[in-house]
């Protein structure tokens, strides 16, 4: 009968214990406690200037990472099929790399709109993502 699986990490296990090389180390004997060292008096660090506070949160969303915030919203499926296909008949045309760039592009424009049609062109103030109403308005 052949040897039942192993999974790689029982075979790697095998594998180093089987090894010609693999001694323990020997025991170190411990070593005495070092003595306290005489009262040494450090100077006092500066005190750090404060920060100023941000108080929403999507300003501290601005901080800079490797890719930017991911933001999900819910779509009927037949519009995202039709936002894809979009997309895809017109990467090479539009030169959009990827859906994120699409959306994002598509998004700021309708945003870009309402600024200019509510506030004067001017852009709105910041709003933290937890500032929104959550749910479902009641009566749907």
């Amino acid at each position: 009968m052949a040897n039942p699986r192993r999974s790689i990490r029982d075979r790697n296990k095998a594998a180093i214990a089987h090894e010609p090389d693999a001694t323990p180390a020997p025991a170190a004997e411990p070593t005495p406690p070092a003595p306290a060292p005489a009262a040494v008096q450090t100077p006092a660090a500066a005190p750090k200037p404060e920060q100023p506070k941000s108080s929403t949160p999507a300003a501290k969303a601005t901080a800079k990472t490797k890719y930017p915030p991911k933001v999900s919203f819910y779509q009927d499926p037949a519009d995202t099929d039709r936002m894809r296909a979009a997309l895809l008949h017109t990467m090479a045309t539009e030169n959009y790399r990827n859906l994120s760039q699409f959306v994002n592009e598509a998004v700021m424009e309708k945003v870009a709109r309402l600024e200019k049609t509510y506030n004067g062109g001017n852009p709105f103030g910041a709003v933290g993502a937890r500032e929104l109403p959550q749910g479902r308005p009641m009566g749907e």
